[in-house]
């Protein structure tokens, strides 16, 4: 490991925003965006904090309504758990070695498209056509879905 020396620092976070000669025009272009980058971010985030909340209020519907089992149910708690307490890990080395901002953008994305195949295995009744079809695609995407949702924590 390297000792963190300030004087070898050149990450982005110690080059100025605002250069002296053009700061008024390029601080105005800045401050518009400033709004519209905090309601993204906070969208997103809210987003992946609600989507991997949500999932034990409609366990009772997806027994009833989708078919799923109890064992079913179980398994995509321990799959889910499992690698997001994994990928929590991972996700911290990935986000200092690449950009935090793209580790953080590549699993919200994961997250909403994880979100959209378990739609789909609804939509398209996976679990009536083949039980053992419909229980490794669903935990196929919460393993994955996991993984997308720990980048939210430690990056």
């Amino acid at each position: 490991f390297q000792s963190f020396r300030r004087d070898k620092m050149t990450s982005n976070e110690s080059v100025p925003l605002v250069k002296s000669g053009d700061s008024n025009d390029h601080l105005k272009r800045l401050k518009a965006y400033q709004w519209w980058a905090f309601f993204v971010t906070f969208g997103g985030y809210f987003m992946a904090h609600f989507s991997r909340k949500c999932y034990s209020t409609v366990k009772q519907q997806l027994q009833d309504d989708a078919g799923y089992s109890s064992l079913i149910l179980s398994e995509m708690d321990t799959v889910f758990m499992g690698t997001y307490a994994i990928g929590n890990i991972v996700s911290g080395k990935l986000g200092d070695t690449f950009s935090p901002t793209t580790v953080l953008s590549i699993g919200l994305f994961g997250s909403g498209m994880c979100l959209f195949l378990m739609v789909v295995s609804l939509w398209f009744n996976f679990e009536g056509m083949s039980q053992s079809l419909g229980d490794f695609f669903i935990l196929s995407v919460y393993f994955l879905f996991g993984l997308f949702q720990s980048t939210g924590g430690p990056v």
